[in-house]
């Protein structure tokens, strides 16, 4: 059990190991390390918020370093998925923390492409691919040829997704450290035709073999890397999203204009792809009858046209099932899940998602497709389904609500603080350590975030526009 808290999850590395250094380049920035760096028992000490500053300033501190480059996403604002939350939460820390950051950004993904900063960091623009399926290739090649004509300005470069192979190549050849956070196992993606699946498949044996710090989002993962391309990587996951605090009110106005009554909706948040099963979790809804019980299904995150979403969209309006458009916005998402009765978590692919530590802290149940990845994150703290009983499991999910251990377990074991002390940790090339709980505080592991839910019966003129998905 104390290995357990001391490390956030089993089997993780031990604390504060022996560092391997790289190049000649990474051995003189280790030599202005301070001597002064707390160990676990010196940790215990200090107030939580104190350490968290202390620790990532200590970091940064430790030798005037060059800039951070941040690549292989769509970058910021944080609009897509879990990679650019990431970029955004770490990315964030290190400028906090004294690092000058560099986030590569794909013009489709910004409004307003003369951006240059965001919030402290600088913003570099490439053009990528008007052809969606090769848009990651495209941008990595153009972000790794920036990256070589201005190498001297860079101290290290994180790559996330190993679809960005020319792009790390690049920054290979340009001999700029780097660090590349490797995905999920993008090839088991049923929407890849088998060219696409082959490259991934390669991509990820090349990177394993090019690139000697690689970052696996969960424990599984890591077992994998080890296990497939006998490779080590670092097990560094994603942190739990704090609460935006959404007053009440506009929570039930959220909730009008959905119309939708508090505790009598799940909740499914996903990209509409098949590996995510949300025609799936539908389709189990309407055999369940639950709709008859005056139960919904909302499912949110429609936004392209295949002939998947199109099969998901025939539901809409029956059966009690809502599809709605993607929703970006904090405070209707946070409605959403503080509110319905289940949230169900269907993807199959990857490691630690981020959508499942956000149900955790802010759902009261969670229902998630039984498979390694979900059971590392959720533990015993949520219930599980087969692919074969959805429906089934739509009628035996507990009334008893899990909240708080659900809580507890997410809060104590995904910390933002202690990810991007780990990113740190690997830009002075070092193992990274991830160690949360000296980021955690008795009294913020001890209870949610107490929000009753808005009354159904309470009316409001106001009205919150969320554009109900078209099919072609």
């Amino acid at each position: 059990m104390q290995r357990e808290l001391r490390h956030g999850l089993p089997d993780a590395v031990a604390p504060y190991p022996s560092r391997v250094y790289r190049t000649d380049r990474h051995r003189h920035y280790a030599r202005a390390q301070s001597p002064g760096r707390a160990g676990p028992a010196q940790a215990g000490e200090a107030t939580v918020s104190a350490h968290s500053n202390s620790t990532l300033k200590l970091l940064a501190k430790r030798t005037s370093v060059g800039t951070i480059a941040f690549c292989g996403t769509r970058g910021l604002p944080a609009n897509y998925g879990g990679f650019e939350t990431a970029v955004d939460e770490i990315s964030r820390r290190f400028v906090d923390a004294g690092y000058r950051c560099d986030v590569f950004c794909r013009t489709a993904n910004l409004d307003n492409t003369s951006r240059t900063r965001h919030r402290g960091r600088y913003l570099i623009h490439v053009r990528g691919s008007r052809r969606r399926s090769m848009d990651t290739f495209v941008s990595s090649i153009q972000t790794g040829m920036y990256l070589l004509r201005h190498r001297r300005k860079y101290h290290h470069a994180f790559w996330f997704n190993n679809a960005n192979l020319p792009g790390i190549l690049l920054t290979r050849l340009a001999r700029i450290p780097m660090t590349v956070n490797t995905d999920g196992l993008e090839w088991r993606r049923a929407k890849w035709s088998w060219p696409f699946k082959l490259y991934y498949i390669l991509s990820s044996l090349l990177v394993s073999i090019v690139c000697r710090s690689l970052v696996s989002d969960s424990l599984a993962l890591q077992r994998y890397y080890k296990r497939r391309f006998l490779r080590k990587s670092n097990f560094v996951p994603y942190g739990a999203p704090g609460n935006p605090d959404t007053p009440l009110d506009r929570q039930r106005r959220i909730l009008q204009s959905l119309k939708l009554e508090p505790g009598r909706y799940f909740l499914q948040i996903t990209r509409i792809e098949p590996d995510n099963l949300p025609l799936e979790v539908a389709v189990g809804f309407a055999d369940s009858r639950l709709g008859r019980d005056g139960y919904s299904m909302v499912t949110v995150g429609y936004k392209d046209d295949t002939p998947y979403s199109r099969q998901l969209l025939a539901f809409n309006g029956r059966y009690g099932i809502h599809v709605l458009n993607a929703i970006y916005d904090p405070d209707i998402l946070y409605a959403l899940r503080a509110n319905c009765y289940c949230y169900l978590h269907g993807n199959s692919v990857g490691g630690t998602n981020p959508a499942l530590l956000e149900a955790m802290a802010f759902c009261p149940r969670v229902l998630a497709l039984d498979c390694e990845f979900s059971r590392e994150v959720l533990g015993e703290t949520g219930t599980y389904f087969d692919r074969e009983n959805i429906a089934d499991a739509f009628k035996q999910i507990p009334a008893a609500v899990s909240t708080e251990a659900m809580l507890n377990r997410v809060r104590s074991l995904y910390r933002w603080d202690a990810v991007a002390e780990s990113y740190m940790q690997l830009c002075h090339d070092e193992e990274a350590v991830y160690n949360p709980t000296k980021y955690v505080s008795d009294s913020e592991v001890a209870t949610r975030h107490e929000s009753k839910r808005p009354a159904a019966t309470e009316k409001s003129d106001e009205r919150i526009r969320i554009p109900e998905p078209t099919g072609a």
